[in-house]
């Protein structure tokens, strides 16, 4: 079998990759929700969110509208009965808007540096929306990385072809000497090597020694040597 092509560029995952909530998302919503006067508990607000983003809409195409209305049906979901829904709609909207509410996993800095040392691109491709950008330049680590490939802006969500397909053609590169890294076995590998990307997974959580990747520290070592 022939070696896998030398990797121009590395793009990541974003929530449960690069960053994570802190507070969790679902606390975020009971927090803020309580002052909408929710009575939803985090337990329940936690239920809630989970089946929201499951029953979300199998359409992967996809604009800034779309995500904002699928974010609406969301906190009208997880808060039933918050007062104003519009209100508390848009406190959580830029809740998840501000850097201060995001935290990034403590082997990103080292990791993009090894990268950045090999001469190897960095970019992130997120089913996030515009939001990521706020998000992205209040963090030191993140400020840098300037390609950053949001679906609401592309058009399509992982794990739509196009969506991995745009993202090789706005860098200029061949899909086979990029690859891509997420916590999700589908929309983020499956989905990049059936559209001819290679994938490795992230699995933070995962007993040493298991196929996934533990930490970032160590995905150079699973990197095609340099050209």
């Amino acid at each position: 079998m022939a070696a896998p092509p030398p990797i121009s560029c590395v793009l990541f995952d974003a929530v449960g990759t690069l960053i994570f909530g802190d507070p969790p998302p679902h606390m975020a919503y009971h927090r803020i929700g309580r002052r909408h006067g929710s009575s939803i508990t985090p337990p329940e607000a936690s239920r809630r969110f989970k089946a929201a983003m499951a029953a979300a809409p199998r359409d992967l195409e996809t604009s800034p509208a779309r995500e904002r209305e699928f974010w609406q049906s969301v906190v009208a979901e997880v808060l039933p009965d918050a007062g104003d829904k519009d209100v508390c709609f848009q406190e959580l909207w830029n809740h998840f808007a501000n850097p201060s509410c995001w935290a990034v996993y403590a082997d990103v800095e080292e990791t993009f540096q090894a990268l950045r040392d090999r001469n190897i691109q960095i970019a992130i491709a997120s089913n996030f929306d515009e939001r990521l950008h706020s998000v992205c330049d209040g963090h030191a680590e993140l400020k840098d990385v300037t390609a950053r490939f949001v679906s609401s802006e592309l058009g399509w969500k992982k794990p739509a072809r196009q969506f991995f397909q745009s993202i090789a053609a706005r860098l200029e590169l061949a899909p086979a000497s990029i690859v891509m890294i997420g916590d999700d076995p589908v929309t983020d590998i499956e989905a990049a090597r059936s559209a001819g990307l290679q994938a490795i997974h992230i699995n933070r959580t995962a007993e040493s020694g298991e196929s996934a990747l533990t930490s970032l520290t160590d995905l150079l070592a699973r990197l095609p040597p340099p050209a």
